[in-house]
């Protein structure tokens, strides 16, 4: 059976009830590591980074670790696409800081409504920099803001933002550290005309712009993810890790999720087994 067309055996659940849904262990991949590890050299820097790669490969999951692990000083955005093919524009991107800065700030107090005038916006994503540190130590001051999905972000809007990363003409109160982390429609490659959604200006400043692919997810890492949900039959788990780390298969740890549930829910109260885990894939 080709591996890149797996059958699943379909599960009947009418007569099962199904678990209660719980909070998932975060596993730290690989490919989690590093990124992590390249997001606290920008943030350290105040740099700008550009980050992309295929679905499942653990990116918003990182990015959201990361972020939760460095509470009020990153802020993360999720881009969601524009109203134009270009993408979304400067001012949605504006629109879409100030709503994620916001909260950081639990007051409560009445905040004015967002704007569609480009200079009314940028006033307030200063203002709510602002907010993150006194005036005396805007020198000292770290805040890095990553945007997910940032395949949805118009050239006009990354390259309006770059301004605020810079050290010596930031229109921000201080300089913003920069991430964009996009899948595989966020392209990096400049054209023959020279032109790319990356304009020089964001490559000439960026500490990191770099792909990452399913291969960046071990075996080892299919092996602690599959355990982490539960499988603790050996013959199991290396049932499953030999079948995601055929040549073939997409390393794509959502699917391996969804897997991992059905075949828990096959096995009922009881261990899933070598078995069960074959029948699910369809090997034999």
């Amino acid at each position: 059976m080709a591996a890149n067309n797996p059958r699943v055996v379909p599960i009947a659940t009418a007569d099962r009830e199904a678990p209660a849904p719980r909070q998932q262990q975060i596993i730290e991949t690989t490919l989690s590591k590093a990124l992590k590890l390249r997001l606290e050299m920008v943030h350290e820097q105040r740099g700008i980074a550009v980050f992309k790669g295929p679905w499942g490969i653990g990116k918003t999951t990182s990015i959201t670790a990361f972020a939760q692990e460095n509470e009020c000083v990153v802020t993360v955005v999720k881009v969601e696409p524009g109203s134009t093919k270009k993408g979304v524009t400067a001012i949605g991107a504006m629109q879409l800081v100030v709503e994620a800065l916001r909260e950081h700030d639990d007051s409560r107090i009445l905040r004015p409504s967002l704007s569609n005038a480009y200079w009314t916006m940028r006033k307030m994503v200063c203002d709510q920099l602002a907010q993150l540190s006194e005036p005396d130590e805007y020198e000292f001051a770290r805040h890095t803001i990553i945007f997910d999905e940032a395949q949805y972000l118009s050239r006009e809007a990354i390259e309006m933002l770059r301004y605020w990363n810079d050290a010596d003409r930031t229109v921000t109160p201080f300089p913003v550290g920069l991430v964009f982390v996009g899948n595989d429609d966020f392209s990096l490659r400049e054209d023959g005309r020279g032109d790319s959604v990356i304009s020089g200006a964001v490559r000439s400043r960026a500490l990191f712009i770099e792909s990452f692919d399913y291969d960046d997810l071990t075996a080892e890492d299919i092996v602690t993810f599959v355990r982490s949900r539960g499988v603790d039959d050996p013959g199991a788990i290396s049932l499953i890790a030999d079948y995601y780390t055929q040549p073939r298969v997409r390393r794509d740890l959502r699917q391996l999720e969804r897997l991992l549930v059905r075949l828990n829910l096959l096995a009922g109260e009881g261990p899933v087994t070598q078995s069960i885990a074959r029948d699910a894939l369809a090997i034999g």
